[in-house]
């Protein structure tokens, strides 16, 4: 297996912004995903509620706890690496720890692992409605990095 080293992320260009790179993503657009605060290894996003991605009873599937999560944690991945890079999920896994029903939902996605060509992250992902939060899964997400 190769050395995987870390990254310097001192090079002068700055680190690569995941508000750059999401708009890029149709299937982003779709789900209407928005970042909502962006920093080096933290990144959060929120999804609303739409009828087309739902079950009944009016809950969020776990696909999209699943796809929100991944977004999260591969965007936290990505604000690690220098500009000129980006990366692609590798695999991720979802689990669920409550009902996902609310107005949206919102990830918390965290760097785990930042390295130069695979890089781990985690997100947490809460239903959300009004100002109340209740963490409905976890995410944990690898990816491949690469310039690009």
């Amino acid at each position: 297996m190769p050395n995987d080293k870390q990254i310097d992320n001192t090079e002068p260009e700055g680190l690569a912004k995941p508000s750059d790179f999401l708009p890029l993503l149709p299937f982003v657009m779709t789900f209407g995903v928005r970042l909502m605060d962006e920093r080096p290894g933290e990144v959060t996003v929120e999804m609303p509620f739409q009828k087309a991605f739902s079950t009944p009873p009016d809950l969020f599937p776990a696909s999209m706890v699943g796809a929100i999560g991944d977004i999260a944690a591969v965007s936290a991945c990505l604000s690690m690496l220098p500009a000129g890079w980006a990366c692609a999920t590798l695999d991720y896994t979802v689990k669920m720890t409550g009902p996902a029903r609310g107005e949206k939902l919102r990830a918390r996605g965290r760097v785990l692992q930042n390295g130069r060509t695979l890089s781990v992250g985690a997100a947490d992902i809460f239903a959300v409605t009004g100002n109340e939060e209740k963490l409905c899964g976890s995410v944990l997400a690898s990816t491949r990095n690469h310039r690009l």
